[in-house]
């Protein structure tokens, strides 16, 4: 292996793969056009993955067809293609559980009870059976996470738990109304109900997972099996975790619990629902252990097995948190050694901003890879994060990965589609060809590529560890949640976990079978690819015996062990307090509990967490440390490949770091560029009498100065050959002086068509371009404003006045409290306050629900009854009174949707939204007051007392809540709450369209307005395509049109055309965008908002001139603000292709003498389009308004697109290279 030589270009097996979301139709032609633009950006290889809103029948003819197609085309193209084992997720299904979506109900769960999830519930009575309060299922997002706010997704829908065994779940739980088991203890009877998941798999059957390996990984086997393991090299299983709470159940486990403990589960039931006893916490920790035996051999062994047999890698993720590993993972090292290649979730460009990556997550992937030899360690990266998202922060996140010892990454996801509503809100962004971005994305690709080489090669040098404290964990579950002891361990795992790693003190995770496997070397413990010097263990955890005596060996050959806070107390059977005070390094701890004793021979001192680093660092001084400048997001990573040692340096912050970090080693040191691949010169000196990290001096070290950008990451490189070394590029020493050149006045700019030329070798020489304009202002005759709408709904479809009239100015409210609406609430109480200055003399009000409500003026009810969507007029009944009034509804819905985080239809009935639409006139003499539905109401999702009545306490308040703030999608703390309504929309909203108003509908003719922005630069304007009598103002006054044109004499501002309609019908109005010709203007440099484009998402062309008297030195093109990517060429040749920042080139080589031409292509992001391409099936749901708007308006500042300079000649005049 030549490192410098194939880091500069790695092998495909290297290369970042697509998590290819298949939805809608699968077509031939579309298929193998894909593949070839994936292979031609760099990324060699991608997971077919099937998704929710596939309409191709999966696993049936079709469905092979397609893949048979992805097969050829792969082995036509070089391209890998992964195999994904189910129909979106989670894996073992074969087949749907969705109420509603494209595809045959699961085929595993359709064979009935036996492969269905299972779990145990249970309620607590005195012996006069008075009930002791319900301790039944857990809230799934419930316990102390540690690690940052989780959700994942599922296909059962919703939170898992249930309120009582007569509730049926939203996960399809069915418990079952008779008792499954009774036990009596300490004056108490506990009864066990048995919940069956109808909708999750029973991954303790191992009769069932063998079902799911035949129904699909057999059927791929039967048709590409002798692919297996070259061209396709594996497949990935997706989200799994035992749906079965609070406590995962299947038939066989009594049976196989006393064969393997000798007594009998079934009489200890009690035990795992409460008891602090150590007989309570043997328990516990027995099932647990057994959970975890029966999950590893059913799933995880079983289709590892027979993936070997096959040649299959198999690769996956399961739960990467540890107060969820209980109940739903069991034993993550146990159950995830048998993957080639583990996996993790990255779950926290969704759920956490600003936007970060969560250690643990890849830390468990990698810290299995590791100890088990694997070959590298899977992440599904960065999903989730959004259209808004940019390119730098994305590399932030890889770079994060990277550090934490990542070395395969799986880009989610790459869209096959997204012109419907559920692939327009299918976990977004896209880096596939949707984004602006995509003709450029090789670059990130190749920088992937090199970072997942790099940790790829050799071995990992990891001094510190901390113990996976599972049997902690499975002691302290009570009824499937932490007790507070759990808590305590599961925060402080993580926060120790977190602390090392922020003081680049990189650590991983073991486990304690991996220890008692571990053989002792030199002082340190060493498993599989790993050497330890340092093991963290929480205060107060329990370690077998075994342990014990390993780690007591390991320490007195030369090993450490810490111990990090946890508020455990430390205590003997007696209760007496055994730990001392050690005043040189913290508390002295005597021991730690072995099997519930405590025990004298593992001495190590006790430490806050944040003292932790330190200390461990004093222990096992560092080979590397950052010894001046900000830490904060920086990040290392220390490997070994033969005689070379290399550290990755990453910086994950926003802001650029100017650092000094001291290395162990002696030799000459040199940086790779992992953008460009290159081999650079490193600025360093001798370390001397330098202080390292723990106060140990660093001999013969060298110290290396760096500059790191935002988001830039560098690798460090010790033990080359100096022939090697004398190869690299050299460095700028010393002070750097510039002169300066601002490139001032304005630029030639011209918007560029997304089906022009592909590269800007040919784009700079456009002269024009057609651009059509999606969207309008809108109003009409019975409109009470104006709206931004999209002219046509989707391709293919023409545009109609139809789909936003009406007459209602009411909105369609309901309640929503995270990214999605209330869809799943029965029952939604709203009211609204209305003052009147005189009593009224007449009332009438138009109200329709989904799916009956109850109408409350003043607390009398003057209304009740069924609207299934219709509208029914009713009157006031003489309640409505001069000065303050309150109105309030009571809207039922008896056929709720569950299935809320992953709306799995295209177009859902309108009687599963609970809603609202009402809108009321009430005559006072001459006046005549209107009250509609819209977000002025306030809404509850529970019966509060009086909720119907006047307020006259101030409790009727909505709380503040503002969805974009909002971390997850099963966002809970909003229950019981008066919130805000939200709306859904106004009439002709979809589902339910347009509807009569007081028993009056719309009638025709009728005038329409559409205003529309022509950008500047538009030289032509085609007449507008309509249906109806029209009239076009162009700046307020009208168009005449010459064989269907107008032609703009002045393109360099702004223009206003406003077309006015006389409809005949609600198929007439404007019936396709405007469409103009655009050349090039000559503008100023700003956002592209200002000159009238707030809506396009592509590449525009900046051009300028500028001459240079002299050619000597070293000259540098600095754009400034960027807005997002850029290629900068110089007099027809490419300088650079900048992704983020620094927006800098060198242009020395591609100057001459005098006048020369600058050309810089800007491609925005796809969310300026994006914000403006929801379909109308989709704007009713607050699961797709999330995506297609919240979420990207939190990075407003995003949509801000172009080159906004300013732009500046940089010469280098001392010193010289």
């Amino acid at each position: 292996m030549d490192l410098i030589r194939d880091f500069k270009d790695p092998g495909r097996e290297y290369s970042v793969l697509a998590f290819w979301f298949l939805n809608g139709e699968l077509k031939k032609e579309r298929l193998a056009w894909q593949i070839g633009q994936m292979v031609e950006k760099g990324v060699y290889g991608g997971f077919m993955h099937p998704r929710a809103y596939l309409k191709t029948p999966y696993l049936e003819d079709e469905w092979w067809d397609a893949v048979g197609v992805c097969v050829e085309e792969s082995r036509k193209q070089g391209f890998a293609p992964w195999l994904y084992d189910e129909y979106a997720w989670p894996s073992g299904t074969a087949g749907s559980t969705f109420e509603y979506g494209f595809q045959k109900p699961s085929r595993i769960l359709s064979r009935g009870r036996d492969n269905m999830a299972k779990g145990l519930w249970a309620v607590k009575k005195d012996a006069g059976n008075r009930g002791c309060g319900n301790e039944g299922a857990g809230n799934e997002g419930g316990g102390s996470q540690g690690g940052g706010n989780q959700g994942s997704g599922n296909q059962g829908g919703g939170n898992q738990g249930g309120a009582n065994p007569e509730d049926k779940g939203q996960s399809g739980a069915n418990p079952s109304s008779m008792p499954y088991r009774v036990v009596k203890r300490d004056g108490f009877i506990y009864e066990f109900y048995e919940k069956v998941f109808e909708k999750a798999v029973d991954y303790l059957n191992p009769e069932t997972i063998a079902s799911f390996i035949k129904l699909t990984h057999e059927e791929y086997r039967k048709r590409w099996g002798e692919d297996f393991g070259k061209l396709i090299p594996g497949i990935f299983f997706d989200e799994i975790y035992m749906m079965g709470n609070p406590l995962p159940w299947t038939d066989r486990l009594p049976g196989r619990f006393r064969e393997t403990y000798g007594y009998d589960i079934l009489d200890e039931l009690p035990s795992l629902v409460d008891g602090v006893s150590e007989r309570d916490k043997q328990v516990r920790k027995d099932y647990f252990s057994l959970v975890t035996a029966m999950y590893e051999e059913a799933f995880f062994r079983q289709i590892s097995d027979w993936c070997g047999k096959y040649g299959l890698k198999l690769t996956g993720h399961t739960e990467e948190f540890l107060w969820e590993h209980p109940r739903r993972q069991g034993d993550y090292f146990k159950t995830m050694r048998h993957l080639m290649v583990p996996g993790s979730d990255c779950h926290d460009y969704r759920y956490r901003y600003p936007r970060r990556i969560t250690y643990c997550e890849p830390k468990y992937s990698v810290s299995v890879a590791r100890i088990y030899g694997k070959e590298r360690a899977m992440s599904e990266a960065l999903g989730g994060a959004g259209w808004n998202c940019t390119m730098e922060e994305f590399k932030k996140g890889i770079n994060t990965l990277a550090a934490m010892g990542t070395g395969m990454f799986i880009l989610h996801g790459f869209y096959y589609e997204c012109d419907h509503q559920g692939s327009q809100s299918d976990w977004p962004t896209s880096f596939f060809y949707q984004n602006p971005y995509w003709d450029y994305f090789k670059i990130f690709a190749d920088y992937i590529r090199r970072l997942s080489f790099m940790n790829s090669q050799g071995n990992p040098v990891v001094d510190y560890a901390i113990l996976y404290p599972i049997g902690d964990m499975d002691e302290n579950m009570e009824n499937g949640e932490e007790n507070p002891a759990g808590q305590a361990i599961n925060n402080g795992f993580h926060q120790a976990l977190n602390c090392m790693i922020e003081h680049q003190l990189d650590t991983d995770m073991v486990d304690e079978e991996s220890i008692l496997n571990a053989h002792i070397c030199d002082g340190k413990l060493c498993l599989g690819q790993q050497r330890f010097k340092v093991l963290l263990l929480p205060e107060g955890g329990s370690l077998m015996e075994e342990t014990v005596a390993k780690l007591e060996a390991w320490t007195k050959a030369g090993g450490s062990v810490l111990f990090y806070r946890t508020g455990l107390a430390h205590e003997n059977r007696s209760g007496e307090n055994r730990s001392g005070e050690n005043r040189a390094g913290g508390d002295r701890a005597n021991g730690c509990s072995v099997n519930g004793y405590w025990d004298t021979v593992l001495r190590g001192n006790v430490h806050s967490i944040s003292r932790i680093p330190e200390a461990a660092a004093g222990l096992a001084a560092p080979s590397a440390s950052v010894i001046y400048g900000n830490t904060g997001n920086i990040f290392l990573n220390h490997r070994t490949a033969g005689n070379v040692d290399y550290y990755l340096v990453a910086n994950s912050s926003d802001e650029r770091r100017n650092l000094v970090l001291s290395f162990s080693h002696a030799s000459t040191p040199v940086l790779l560029d992992i953008e460009k691949g290159d081999m650079m010169q490193a600025v360093y000196t001798q370390a001397g009498t330098a202080q390292m990290c723990g106060g140990r001096p660093s001999g013969s070290g060298v110290l290396i100065y760096m500059d790191l950008e935002p988001g830039e990451a560098v690798y460090v490189l010790f033990g080359l050959e100096e022939d090697t070394i004398r190869q690299a590029k050299p460095a700028l020493t010393g002070d750097i002086r510039w002169e300066e050149e601002w490139i001032t006045g304005k630029w030639d700019f011209l918007p560029l068509s997304p089906s022009g030329p592909n590269h800007g070798d040919n784009a700079h020489n456009e002269e024009s371009m057609d651009l059509e304009i999606p969207i309008a202002e809108f109003t009409s005759d019975v409109s009470s404003g104006t709206e931004t709408i999209r002219i046509c709904n989707q391709s293919g479809e023409e545009g109609s006045c139809g789909r936003h009239m009406s007459l209602w100015n009411g909105r369609w409210i309901t309640r929503r409290r995270s990214w999605n609406d209330q869809l799943d609430a029965s029952d939604l109480y709203f009211r609204k306050t209305v003052f009147l200055e005189h009593a009224p003399e007449k009332a009438e009000f138009c109200a329709a629900a989904v799916d009956s409500f109850e109408c409350f003026i003043n607390g009398t009810m003057v209304y009740k009854g069924i609207s299934n969507g219709e509208p029914v007029v009713f009157g006031d009944k003489g309640q409505l009174t001069q000065g303050e009034n309150i109105l309030a509804f009571h809207v039922t819905n008896r056929n709720p949707l569950h299935d809320v985080y992953v709306c799995s239809a295209e177009e859902l009935p309108p009687d599963r939204f609970i809603s609202l639409l009402m809108e009321g006139i009430i005559v006072q003499g001459t006046n005549v007051e209107v009250v509609k539905s819209d977000s002025t109401w306030i809404v509850n999702d529970s019966l509060i007392k009086g909720w119907e009545q006047p307020d006259s306490d101030g409790r009727f308040t909505a709380a503040g809540f503002d969805v974009r703030k909002v971390l997850n999608f099963n966002y809970t703390g909003l229950e019981h709450v008066w919130l805000k309504a939200w709306e859904r929309g106004k009439p002709p909203l979809k589902p339910w369209g347009d509807l009569p108003l007081f028993g009056q509908t719309l009638t025709y003719p009728r005038k329409l307005w559409y205003t529309v922005t022509i950008p500047a630069g538009a030289s032509v304007l085609y007449e507008p395509a309509t249906a109806g009598a029209a009239v076009c103002m162009l700046d307020g006054k009208e168009v005449h049109w010459e064989n269907g044109v107008h032609i703009l004499p002045d393109n360099e501002r702004i223009h206003i055309l406003t077309i006015q309609i006389t409809a005949g019908g609600c198929s007439d109005g404007l019936k396709q965008p405007i469409r103009v010709t655009m050349k090039a203007v000559a503008v100023n440099l700003s956002d592209w908002r200002m000159l009238g484009l707030p809506w396009f998402s592509g590449r525009c062309r900046y051009t300028n001139t500028w001459s240079v008297e002299q050619l000597e030195g070293t000259y540098m093109l600095e754009l400034g603000g960027v807005n997002h990517c850029a290629q900068i060429w110089i007099n027809g040749r490419l300088a650079d292709t900048r992704l983020w920042r620094p927006y800098r080139a060198d242009i020395t080589s591609l100057l001459r003498p005098g006048e020369n031409e600058i050309t810089i292509l800007v491609s925005n992001l796809a969310s300026n389009e994006r914000r403006h391409m929801l379909v109308d099936e989709g704007m009713a749901l607050g699961w797709n308004r999330y995506w297609n708007e919240d979420n990207m308006d939190r990075d407003s500042r995003n949509y801000v697109s172009g080159l906004l300079g300013p732009v500046r000649l940089l010469h280098v005049i001392s010193p010289k290279p």
